[in-house]
């Protein structure tokens, strides 16, 4: 009876541990942390077909990636990859590219299981492989699934026919059975792990085995089952143990728990859990108390726990989104040395960082949405939530703790259109600037309604808005305008500002005092009670206003003015309240900014500036203006941001509204990158013969055998190839070298070249230095190769002094003839130089002719073309001429082709060339655009009566069929013509003759169509 209520005893609180595990991780997705539940999870893909299918993945002592795939195995250093593939005609090379396991020992080597060619171990020093075969005294099975260390300079090994041991010495035994290996079950073992009390864990076919020496095997129920197939275990940080299964997804082992309580799964977050139906491919410690589980099944993705709140979330693969999981059968994964995670897939390499808090990605609102967000403008209302116009029109309310909580779209009485720009109300309203005029919403975002504004068209767009008091202020492309909002009824119009701005296209405004400082797209004014003062500008001077779109403004701490300015980068006016000349101070891709189109600037708590431009963020001093950009490596995945798209939000955080989603910037959270990359050589080649290059990744230095160079390869040299394995950013990795002895200084290379090459070095010993940082230019410790080049027999000292001597008594019989000579030769250079001369000027023509000329037309191209029309809008810019533009385009030119070749239709068009310059006057110019494309620049029309009767002569010209070998060709043309208007660029003339070519194309062809 005593031993009957132990045993009951003992099963109770088995199955309380159990329960309580079990209960342990309720489904709650979000748990307190802003922007948790929305952040995406953003991958960089590698995707040559060299680098997918893989299976297993490894780093080795040197830093090097080393994927197993079922193609071969593939090292990796961030830029460039090797594959070794099985060849059965060598003793030293894979003999199955079909790549199980791979293991590094506590030695630094390299192992591989394979699936039918056993295990082998990779030989550096001569970069091949030693293979050891599966024979009945050996290994006993050829599929390696599972390698370990034993803790004593040998491996377990997991085989498809049990465990195997191979010794320090390299022998293989049967030390398993000490262990009771020979109970397992049949099915072979499909994952180890060791114990630091030397106790191993085996994942078998039929359930998970704890063996220690001299005791049978202890099975460890999952989840109160046994049996179940263990695909992956994993011992994290704080002892736990995780365990992947075949088809029942994960389980927990807590460290020191009794073995008879068991493991308890791992339960998903949501209402429709898959997890426990799925296999499990992989499991990596992302960080600590964050599991991540590689799946296959119906869920598929990462399943991500976050095992102190006992919450998961998926990651999976969206095919609008090009940065999500590159695919949802994940393989297996690596978390290497630097803290990078790397996935592999069917579809290739994918790496991820699980470190960047400072910049948290948002692509979608709602996982049920196709398409990522697309934000121009941002709203950060009075209760906490941040309001987001889409560029497909609408709005989205988000709450940053709890995700989307409304939308204002077209059916609650929004337009069709982008939302340019957001300001809050004096009563809680919010006023909506849109490309189709001004709204205004109630302040619970659930209907809007149009803001009609005395004088203004409705339908006029909508840029910027600015609220002072009960003053709203509008910009658009039609100027200033400010209103007054009385508590009931409609605006009443106070002031509207047009010519007096100097460009009436506003596009930022920024309250200041009594004053309203205005942004145009080109340039700056500033509008007071009574006055208007336009800013001078001038590119040419660095302390002067630069012309170009003004973004965005505002006012730091110190009461500078700050401007965004998409085109030359930050513009910072020091004193915007005093008078006489403005003086500024420009910060652009120089002074460290990542691009010079700067779209946004937010101040946060700190005092630090912010700004997203075209090629990711940079945070400012105003203290220093010292500039740090951010980009990949520090999680910044929105390439390209939206003018003026921001907000601060009450928590503090700067989010930015980019093209392809949401940056939120958590400015506390940003530390510095003090990773130090192992620096390796990756290749060598000497005399174009490749060289194994592992003996100068040994930290020998000056001591390692010196790269030698014969004679016979002093002419073509080496070169090397090195890497700094830092993988966060390996683009904005810095490199450098030199060769003592030869170099005066140090040699910079491209992150995607860093190769040091050299030939025809004079004969001595030298020092190649090499010199590789990480992402944030600190450098790594300089790797040494000792180089020797030996001397010729001509350089060796005996025959240097024979051919001294030998000099000296050919010298005076030869003087004389060689003086002659020379002088006979020098004449004949003369005239070869001046011929040559004239063929070269002569050739240059030529050239200068073929790239501005079409070749089989004779009309000038497309390249000329847009020189001159330019140069023609210029000239009317500046008070000359109108021009006018003709793009002219052939009707059914196509058919001409399929029905009579493209022998005809070249036919086509050098006849259409010919009668097109029959047809325009000697002033007007026609070019051939491409295709059937062609345009004609009228330099003297200014209005449809003198252009009527041009395009009809071009319409008559070109209509006359064509004889073409035995057929006749009939043939005309559509003519769209735009006029030059005042204020218009190029390309605004060039688009507005195009739309006119589209209409005499819709009316029925073979007529012309004039576009105001």
């Amino acid at each position: 009876m005593p031993c009957s209520n132990v045993l009951r005893r003992r099963a109770l609180s088995a199955a309380l541990c159990l329960l309580l595990m079990l209960l342990g991780m309720p489904a709650r997705a979000n748990h307190g942390v802003r922007w948790g539940e929305l952040a995406h999870t953003a991958f960089r893909h590698h995707g040559h077909p060299d680098l997918s299918s893989g299976v297993s993945l490894a780093q080795d002592r040197q830093g090097f990636v080393w994927i197993g795939t079922q193609s071969g195995l593939v090292r990796w250093d961030g830029n460039r990859h090797i594959k070794y593939l099985a060849d059965g005609a060598r003793n030293d090379a894979l003999p199955d590219s079909y790549l199980m396991s791979l293991h590094v020992d506590s030695r630094g080597r390299l192992w591989a299981g394979m699936n039918s060619g056993g295990l082998v171990r990779y030989n550096a020093e001569h970069d091949n492989f030693i293979r050891y075969r599966a024979i009945p005294s050996g290994q006993r099975d050829p599929r390696v699934s599972a390698i370990i260390d034993d803790g004593r300079d040998g491996l377990w090994i997991g085989t498809g026919a049990g465990l195997d041991h191979l010794d320090a010495d390299g022998r293989f035994t049967r030390l398993g059975a000490q262990y009771g290996a020979d109970a397992l079950p049949d099915g072979g073992v499909e994952a180890l792990l060791r114990q630091d009390d030397g106790a191993l864990w085996a994942g078998t076919r039929h359930g998970l085995f704890l063996l220690r020496p001299g005791r049978p095997p202890q099975q460890l129920t999952l989840g109160g089952q046994r049996g179940l197939p263990v695909a992956r275990l994993l011992r994290d940080s704080a002892g736990r143990l995780w365990i992947g299964t075949g088809n029942s997804g994960a389980f927990l082992y807590q460290a020191g728990a009794a073995l008879a309580t068991g493991a308890a799964p791992v339960r998903e977050s949501g209402t429709r859990p898959t997890l426990q139906q799925e296999r499990i491919s992989a499991i990596v410690e992302a960080a600590p108390d964050e599991i991540w589980f590689g799946t296959h099944g119906v869920g598929g993705g990462i399943v991500v726990l976050d095992v102190r709140h006992g919450a998961t979330r998926r990651i999976r693969h969206r095919a609008d989104t090009p940065d999500s999981l590159a695919d949802n059968d994940v393989m297996t994964m690596l978390r290497e040395r630097s803290g990078i995670i790397y996935v592999a897939s069917m579809a290739g390499l994918s790496q991820y960082d699980p470190r960047p808090r400072a910049v948290a990605t948002i692509r979608h609102l709602d996982a049920s949405h196709n398409g990522v967000l697309s934000v121009p403008s941002l709203l950060q209302a009075a209760d906490g939530k941040l309001w987001l116009g889409k560029v497909s029109g609408g709005i989205d309310i988000v709450d940053p703790l709890h995700g989307l909580r409304g939308r204002l779209d077209v059916g609650a009485g929004l337009p069709q259109s982008r939302v340019l720009a957001l300001a809050s109300g004096p009563d809680g309203e919010v006023y909506i600037g849109t490309q189709q005029g001004l709204f205004r919403a109630d302040a619970d975002g659930r209907r809007a309604q149009r803001v009609h504004v005395a004088r203004r068209r409705d339908e006029e767009e909508v840029w910027a808005l600015a609220l002072v008091g009960r003053t709203l202020w509008v910009g658009g492309l039609d100027g200033l305008w400010a209103l007054r909002l009385p508590s009931a009824g409609a605006p009443q119009l106070l002031r509207h500002e047009g010519a007096r701005l100097g460009d009436t296209r506003v596009t930022a405004l920024l309250p200041l005092d009594d004053d309203v400082w205005v942004g145009t797209r080109n340039g700056l004014a500033r509008v007071g009670p009574e006055t208007v003062e336009q800013i001078p500008t001038d590119l040419a001077a660095p302390d002067r206003l630069p012309p170009g779109f003004v973004s965005s403004m505002l006012r730091d701490r110190d009461g500078r003015l700050w401007l965004s300015n998409f085109g030359t980068g930050i513009v910072i006016l020091d004193d915007a309240s005093a008078n006489g000349p403005r003086r500024f101070h420009r910060l652009g891709m120089r002074q460290g900014l990542p691009d010079r189109a700067a779209n946004k600037l937010l101040q946060d708590r700190d005092g630090m500036i912010w700004a997203s431009t075209d090629n990711g963020l940079a945070r400012i001093d105003p203290r220093t203006l010292a500039v740090r950009a951010l980009g990949i490596g520090e999680g910044v995945h929105v390439p390209s941001y939206w003018t003026n798209a921001g907000a601060l939000t009450d928590a503090g955080e700067p989010v930015f509204g980019g093209l392809s989603g949401l940056s939120v910037v958590r400015p506390q959270a940003l530390s510095a990158w003090h990773y130090t990359p192992p620096l390796v050589v990756t290749r060598i080649l000497l005399n174009d013969q490749e060289l194994p290059a592992a003996v100068y990744n040994a930290g020998l230095g000056r001591k390692a055998p010196p790269l030698t160079v014969t004679t016979a390869a002093r002419e073509r040299g080496f070169s090397l190839d090195f890497a700094a394995l830092d993988y966060s950013a390996p683009e904005r990795n810095r490199y450098a070298y030199r060769l003592l002895g030869f170099d005066s200084g140090w040699v910079s290379t491209e992150a995607a070249a860093r190769r040091a090459s050299y030939n025809n070095l004079p004969p001595g010993d030298y020092l190649l230095q090499l010199r590789g940082s990480n992402r944030n230019g600190d450098w790594a410790p300089t790797l040494e190769v000792p180089v020797r080049v030996l001397p010729a027999w001509h350089q060796r000292t005996l025959a240097r002094v024979a051919a001294v001597l030998t000099g000296l008594l050919l010298g005076a019989g030869l003087m004389q003839a060689r003086t002659t000579y020379l002088r006979r030769r020098q004449h004949e250079l003369e005239a070869m130089v001046a011929a040559r001369t004239a063929e070269l000027r002569a050739t240059q023509a030529q050239l200068e002719a073929l790239a501005y000329s079409d070749p089989l037309t004779g009309l000038a191209n497309r390249r000329l073309f847009n020189d001159a029309l330019r140069h023609l809008v210029a000239q009317a810019e500046r008070g000359g001429a109108a021009c006018t533009l003709l793009l002219i385009d052939l009707d059914r030119f196509k058919l001409v082709n399929d029905t009579h070749g493209h022998d005809a239709g070249d036919a086509l068009l050098a006849a259409t060339a010919a009668r097109l310059r029959a047809a325009v006057r000697e002033a007007d110019q026609p070019f051939r655009l491409g295709g059937d494309e062609f345009a004609v620049l009228l330099s003297q029309t200014a209005d449809h009566a003198t252009l009527a009767p041009v395009c009809e002569r071009i319409l008559a010209q070109l209509a006359a069929p064509l004889p073409h070998d035995a057929a006749v060709i009939e043939i005309s043309v559509s003519v769209g013509a735009a006029i030059h208007q005042a204020g218009h660029d190029h390309e605004q003339l060039y688009k507005r003759a195009d739309l006119a070519l589209y209409e005499a194309k819709a009316a029925g062809r073979c007529t012309w169509r004039l576009r105001a």
